[in-house]
């Protein structure tokens, strides 16, 4: 054989690329036809379980998969993923979210579920075409697989398993390895117990990928595995070094000085100045501001009583974006990152077959990218230019990115970032050649990457000299303002009167007139949209800058509430009832007919009944927390801050907006910053 055939079997995990309101349960999975509709229900948020899993063990297996296929072929090795709600599934198989796990259930439990779901013949059924097989399972995943597996001699068998389980791993024909992993082998490969049988096979499929010959020896001798994994990690720790210390010197990760508070840093980044240089030449152009695309979207008809929609609702087709309630749009244009639109077969479906435009409905400037934080971890971008120069133009974008690769963090390592930097560039300049040939209606947007703003500028110069008008400057979403002013301040000089340049994944009102002042023509952000629910206390703004913490009325039948019951500290029925004496006393005070002390009362009860967690034996610690809590409330109920909002949403849903309880809420109060983002946005340009 010149490689062995490989299949890795490993298990799902807990963190999911999407976690929308009532995911699956283990009761959808019980009834094939109810699981037939919630998955319907949930058909926005289905994409391929290989995408879907974002645990640790699971994004760093997937890595090392792509290393192995990269040097030995895609058909060379398989992944399966044992599904404590759908089975035993390929990575390619489209799922939609959902909350069952096997760790957690007892021992008769997991027998019985694993039954159900048939995981034991289904294992068995792929072993039979394989010759190299690896097992990536925790104790309760292990224990559904039901060993022993029926097995040839010719085959091999590696388990990645707790030193509890090594012992029971016997009795198959198959050549077997089992390396025992617990606390002192995480300490020794320096990684968390979670995601460690993930890292080492990485290890193991880098030095594989260099090596490809080294598969078959370990499908020949197995206890090699484990030297290898070693003889690889031993290689990376001087690398590894080396990007931590650079790591902390970029500036998208600055270091903190521990005399320094949060607070203070955040008043020192907004005590910004305009620099003593020349307003940029491209003044005349104007700002604009896009929103990125993210299903932001709302049920129009949505009861805020009863909570509830139709059934044959369907969330794309019924439900509408903010420009769709709005008289006029809140941004100039909407920008659709490639990535975005890939994780869902379905929107990807109903994308290619409308078009941009009909897509998200909006008549305005759409831009294009292909979403480079998405696959900021690969080594390189998943498109190709001709792919993306199509994609662009048959679906109807106004502007189109090209194919760039970040430079930050890790990555901004010598050796990786000069790969990156030359790669982005190359990108650039392929696709204006292109463009031209073929004589694209869409407006091309060349990309500078850099780690230092000497290397920005640069990189914005270049891409002036190719021919390119407009110019994306990415890699700095994450920094603060005075880190990015002085890259600005480098590209200040190379700005022409006829370019335009967009600042990707920043949008700070308070730092707009700089940007500007220095060459900035756009920027995109959905900062304001997604505090709404990402906040803390942040989660509703006005226009004089003042924000305002959303109070919290979770539903009863939501994880938090689950978390209460399922350790006895009430009933259901008595937390439902604190739940809606909540919610009725805010809307009893929001119409004349309660007092701020009453409803601020029922408002905290329910919060406090809800405040299960590790700081209980704590008191004075949970006190100080619940002081603060209400005391937000208070500023918030005390200012009303809806009565006075002109926006549509606080003038049809009242209070409803302040209330931080399901999408329809949230997204709305998120639709109402948006606007508020855009107001203050003109007022100051």
């Amino acid at each position: 054989m010149p490689y062995p055939r490989v299949l890795v079997i490993t298990s799902c995990t807990g963190e999911k690329r999407f976690k929308p309101e009532q995911q699956l349960t283990i009761e959808d999975f019980k009834d094939e036809a109810r699981l037939i509709d919630r998955e319907v229900e949930l058909g926005d948020y289905a994409c391929p379980a290989g995408k879907m899993y974002t645990g640790m063990q699971h994004l760093r297996l997937m890595e090392g998969v792509q290393k192995l296929r990269d040097a030995i072929g895609h058909e060379a090795l398989d992944v399966r993923i044992l599904s404590a709600g759908y089975g035993v599934i390929s990575e390619r198989q489209v799922i939609v979210p959902y909350e069952v796990t096997f760790n957690g259930m007892k021992s008769h439990e997991v027998d019985a579920w694993a039954i159900h779901l048939g995981v034991h013949d289904a294992i068995a059924s792929l072993i039979p075409a394989y010759d190299l097989i690896f097992f990536l399972l925790g104790d309760h995943y292990l224990r559904a697989a039901t060993l022993p597996l029926a097995s040839r001699a010719d085959q091999t068998f590696v388990f990645l398993a707790s030193r509890g389980q090594a012992d029971g791993i016997q009795g198959m024909a198959a050549k077997t390895y089992v390396m025992p992993l617990s606390n002192p082998e995480a300490k020794r490969y320096r990684y968390g117990m979670v995601g460690l049988k993930g890292f080492l096979f990485k290890q193991f499929a880098e030095i594989v990928a260099s090596q490809p010959t080294l598969l078959k020896e370990v499908y020949e001798t197995p206890q090699t595995f484990q030297a290898l994994i070693d003889q690889q990690v031993a290689k990376n720790q001087t690398i590894q070094l080396a990007m931590a210390e650079v790591f902390q010197q970029v500036p998208s990760t600055p270091r903190k000085r521990k005399s320094t508070s949060k607070k203070t840093a955040v008043q020192n980044d907004n005590l910004l100045k305009v620099p003593d240089v020349p307003p940029a030449p491209n003044q005349h152009l104007g700002t604009q501001y896009f929103i990125p695309e993210w299903d932001d979207r709302v049920y129009p008809k949505y009861n805020f009583l009863t909570e509830k929609v139709p059934e044959d609702r369907d969330p794309y087709r019924d439900d509408v974006y903010a420009h769709e309630i709005y008289p006029q749009p809140n941004y100039n244009g909407i920008l659709i990152s490639k990535i975005v639109i890939d994780s869902s077969q379905t929107k990807r479906e109903r994308f290619e077959k409308v078009g941009v435009h009909d897509f998200v409905r909006f008549s305005g400037d759409i831009m294009g990218d292909c979403g480079a934080f998405g696959y900021v971890k690969e080594d390189e971008p998943p498109y190709k230019t001709d792919e993306i120069l199509d994609y662009y133009e048959r679906l109807g974008f106004n502007y189109g990115v090209s194919i760039d690769h970040l430079i930050f963090g890790p990555f901004a390592v010598s050796g990786v970032r000069e790969k990156r930097y030359n790669l982005t560039l190359k990108n650039a300049e392929d696709f204006l050649v292109r463009h031209k040939a073929q004589r694209y209606n869409f407006k091309p947007i060349g990309v500078a990457q850099g780690w230092n703003p000497e290397t920005y500028a640069d990189s914005v110069k270049a891409l002036i000299q190719m021919g390119y008008d407009f110019i994306a400057i990415g890699g700095l979403a994450r920094a603060q303002n005075r880190e990015i002013i002085p890259v600005l301040k480098a590209i200040h000089p190379h700005v022409e009167p006829h370019v335009r340049i967009h600042l990707f994944g920043v949008a700070r009102v308070e730092a707009v007139p700089i940007f500007q002042h220095l060459g900035v023509t756009s920027f995109d952000s959905a900062g304001p949209l997604r505090q709404a629910w990402l906040s803390s206390d942040k989660n509703y703004h006005t226009l004089s800058g003042r924000h305002y913490m959303a109070i919290r009325v979770p539903p009863v039948t939501g994880n938090r509430a689950k978390k209460v019951l399922n350790v006895g500290h009430y009933d259901f029925e008595t937390l439902e009832g604190l739940e809606q004496d909540a919610l009725t006393a805010l809307r009893e005070y929001d119409a004349g007919r309660l007092g701020i002390e009453a409803a601020l009362d029922a408002a905290a009860t329910y919060n406090e009944a809800l405040d299960l967690s590790e700081d209980e034996d704590k008191p004075e610690k949970l006190e100080k927390l619940r002081a603060k809590r209400r005391q937000k409330y208070f500023e918030m109920l005390e200012d009303k801050p809806w009565k006075a909002c002109d926006c549509k949403i606080c003038q049809q849903v009242g209070i409803e907006v302040a209330i931080f309880r399901n999408n329809n809420r949230n997204r709305r109060r998120g639709f109402h910053n948006t606007y508020i983002f855009y107001k203050r946005l003109a007022d100051l340009l």
